[in-house]
């Protein structure tokens, strides 16, 4: 039992740094934060924080895994196959709750790769179960279709985030998944007209 209270506590503890933290970031740069400011913020010792994480850096990158453990955890539970649409909205929902960190790790790393791997693998996905051949005379357009596709919907998706948001996950999916299907219906064109 006593286990388990100090599991709830621990548990307690990091998730209030963490909070405490993003509080700081939202009006400070990562490298101006301090190990004093967030023991401040959460109102705990020095000695609690490096129980934990050695600095602001560690406690960033532990946040930046966490994120992006979620995100392909969620999307890796349904293994039917559904629509983009279904693994688009799961993918929104996730970063329209956590948008605040998710922010956060855009302006502090000055990218989203991790993001740009989740969405190949969700438009690659969509693609197989569309039937669409991959053979070799057409992968060079493929890929360059598929890095359309996915920084295309990078851009709606921080689009709609520095927005007021009033979009639903739903409608910023349909609105992805219709541009990628005009995108591959006219890449098919193409290869038609070539072939």
């Amino acid at each position: 039992m006593v286990g388990v209270k100090n599991n709830r506590r621990t548990q307690y503890t990091t998730d209030f740094i963490k909070r405490s933290f993003l509080a700081l970031l939202e009006t400070r740069k990562l490298t101006q934060i301090t190990v004093t400011e967030i023991c401040k913020q959460a109102d705990i010792n020095r000695g609690t924080f490096y129980l934990h994480y050695r600095d602001p850096y560690d406690l960033f990158e532990v946040m930046q895994k966490e994120f992006n453990r979620e995100i392909l955890e969620t999307l890796q539970k349904d293994q039917s196959p559904c629509t983009v649409d279904g693994s688009i909205i799961k993918l929104l929902n996730i970063i329209q709750e956590k948008k605040t960190i998710y922010r956060i790790m855009i302006s502090e790393s000055g990218e989203n790769n991790f993001l740009s791997e989740v969405l190949l693998e969700v438009h690659k996905d969509y693609l197989q179960r569309m039937g669409d051949d991959h053979n070799k005379k057409n992968l060079s357009v493929n890929d360059y279709s598929f890095t359309y596709m996915v920084h295309g919907s990078m851009g709606i998706i921080n689009r709609w985030l520095e927005s007021s948001g009033e979009e639903s996950p739903r409608d910023i999916a349909h609105l992805i998944s219709s541009l990628t299907q005009t995108t591959m219906n006219g890449n098919r064109e193409r290869q038609r007209k070539f072939s």
